[in-house]
């Protein structure tokens, strides 16, 4: 099982996650800062699933909310990363 969609509730900016099944065809790999992998490791350790899964959950919550906002979503990202090295 995997997340395929996310609703936010705004007013208590509580977020559900539907699950549904879905066949995993692809791999994407990429480097993140230690400090990153460590507090998704935490995450995923507090909430009992595997890093893979909570940087999937990242992921496509980032995606829907990219879907709804557009560039001023990822702009608004791009801007709190743009201080920090990106190597």
């Amino acid at each position: 099982m995997t997340f395929v969609s996310e609703e936010v509730n705004r007013s208590s900016k509580e977020q559900v996650l539907r699950f549904c099944g879905m066949k995993k065809d692809t791999r994407l790999t990429f480097r993140v800062r230690s400090d990153l992998k460590r507090q998704l490791e935490a995450i995923a350790g507090q909430e009992s699933q595997s890093v893979a899964r909570i940087c999937e959950a990242f992921l496509l919550a980032g995606t829907d909310v990219y879907k709804k906002e557009g560039t001023k979503f990822l702009q608004r990202l791009l801007g709190r990363i743009g201080t920090r090295s990106l190597d």
